[in-house]
């Protein structure tokens, strides 16, 4: 028998991180349900070590496809906060959106709250780029 998959995995050093960048925000860096979401998936996410993630699973700086419930496919790439822009896809980790992607796999629904305050559901179609399956460890 096989031991079930976890909800959600992260690298450790995406931990790391993701960790570094919490603990460095000022006091009013981010909406409380936001940070509070952002601690709780560091506290719930398995950890593993970056050459052992699966390819299948949203990392730091990967290019991903959501399918939406309507059948629209949005292309996006989960990037650090200084690197992002929404108009052309670059979603910020610290956005709902980007903690709602971290360690998730292909084929999982991904919910959300847009900065309309809507919930929104999509699911993870394809990972387009990830950058540990392609040995890109970077800086």
């Amino acid at each position: 028998m096989q031991a079930p998959t976890p909800d959600r995995v992260m690298t450790d050093l995406d931990h790391a991180r993701l960790t570094g960048m919490l603990e460095r925000l000022p006091a009013d860096g981010l909406p409380q349900e936001v940070e509070d979401a952002a601690y709780d998936l560091i506290d719930s996410a398995v950890t593993v070590p970056v050459h052992l993630i699966d390819s299948d699973v949203v990392t730091m700086r990967t290019r991903l496809k959501l399918r939406d419930e309507q059948g629209e496919d949005m292309i996006i790439t989960l990037v650090y906060p200084s690197e992002s822009d929404a108009a052309s896809g670059r979603i910020s980790v610290l956005s709902p959106l980007g903690l709602a992607l971290v360690g998730h796999r292909v084929g999982q629904a991904i919910r959300w709250q847009g900065a309309d305050r809507a919930d929104h559901r999509a699911t993870l179609a394809e990972i387009l780029y990830q950058p540990e399956a392609a040995q890109d460890f970077g800086t």
